[in-house]
């Protein structure tokens, strides 16, 4: 392998590992937005823990690690989302952080292309998955996922 093609593979590995870091980053950020506007005031280890709660069991999502959490609040807080607010229980400090009226609002715009977006998959899932019937194994695991959807969204 030439120095020339080892130098491209790098790059474009970098490019593609950078963009999907940005990606992640992201897709916690309004999470991490999230969990803080439903808590109304929380500490970033509150926040790391529901995460996780959030997400485990889920099949292709990576774990972030607290370090992330952490950058993710700083970026929040410059944009102006959310706001800080320290509290001491004796000698220890405790940030809580909780959202700005501009961080509800993007968070609610957001939220609103999410679900036009999901509206959309599911249509075309929903009439997929008819027309295939009962056929194929993992129709069932399929439908129970639709269900639990229909669960969430009926209470």
């Amino acid at each position: 392998m030439t120095r020339l093609k080892i130098l491209l593979d790098k790059n474009i590995m970098g490019i593609n590992m950078q963009t999907r870091k940005k990606k992640f980053r992201s897709v916690f950020k309004i999470k991490v937005l999230g969990i803080i506007i439903k808590n109304r005031e929380i500490h970033g280890y509150g926040i790391y823990k529901e995460l996780l709660d959030l997400i485990h069991g889920l099949e292709l999502i990576e774990k972030p690690s607290i370090g992330t959490i952490y950058r993710i609040l700083n970026e929040l807080l410059e944009e102006g989302f959310i706001e800080k607010r320290i509290q001491y229980k004796g000698r220890r400090k405790i940030i809580l952080y909780h959202p700005t009226s501009k961080g509800i609002n993007e968070f609610l715009r957001i939220s609103r292309a999410f679900l036009t977006k999901t509206l959309i998959g599911l249509k075309l899932v929903i009439s997929a998955i008819n027309s295939i019937g009962e056929k194929h194994p993992d129709i069932d695991e399929i439908r129970e996922r639709l269900r639990n959807i229909h669960n969430i969204t009926s209470t």
